[in-house]
């Protein structure tokens, strides 16, 4: 992938994985009590850890706003501890997002999470605060090598994968799986 700049300094970066995905918390457009899918999470992780050992993806973008990006987060933080040289890169569409926990916990966000960096891309900063999310999954798309995807070929996440396998990067949908 070539060099970033974050906050911290210079990363040189092997390979980058991200996720996409609906958010299957809304049922008939009416908001359900939010369960983890839990089986979809150990077939998350078990794609994390082959991207790990056969592809040596070592930097994984992700992100908290819906069902599937959740569970993709747990299941990379689940997988950190067998592998911990990966990178966990949050990339927010807003400030908001980060739930600072207080000043002594910088690498930790809303109920603790763990990552070693954020990421608001430029657009999201100035933009109209509601393409903030659309900003977010193009600088995801631009800077990923793989995305792991659960989008069932419909949606807005299903779109973005269409931009992403067009611009060379490759897609791993699970819904189909």
């Amino acid at each position: 992938m070539g060099e970033v700049f974050w906050a911290d300094g210079w990363f040189g970066l092997n390979k980058t994985c991200a996720f996409l995905g609906n958010d299957y918390d809304f049922t008939h457009g009416k908001k359900r009590l939010r369960r983890p899918d839990l089986a979809l999470r150990l077939r998350v992780q078990a794609q994390i850890v082959d991207l790990i050992e056969n592809e040596d993806v070592d930097t994984f973008l992700v992100g908290e706003i819906g069902g599937f990006e959740e569970d993709a987060y747990e299941s990379v933080l689940e997988v950190k501890k067998s592998y911990p040289d990966i990178k966990i890169i949050l990339v927010i569409s807003k400030l908001a997002e980060l739930h600072p926990t207080g000043l002594d916990d910088r690498h930790l966000i809303y109920r603790g999470k763990y990552f070693d960096d954020f990421i608001l891309p430029d657009k999201c900063a100035l933009g109209y605060k509601r393409l903030g999310i659309v900003y977010r999954n193009r600088y995801i798309i631009e800077h990923a090598d793989f995305i792991v995807a659960y989008n069932e070929r419909h949606g807005r996440a299903f779109e973005f994968c269409k931009r992403a396998e067009n611009k060379g990067v490759r897609v791993i949908e699970l819904a189909r799986t």
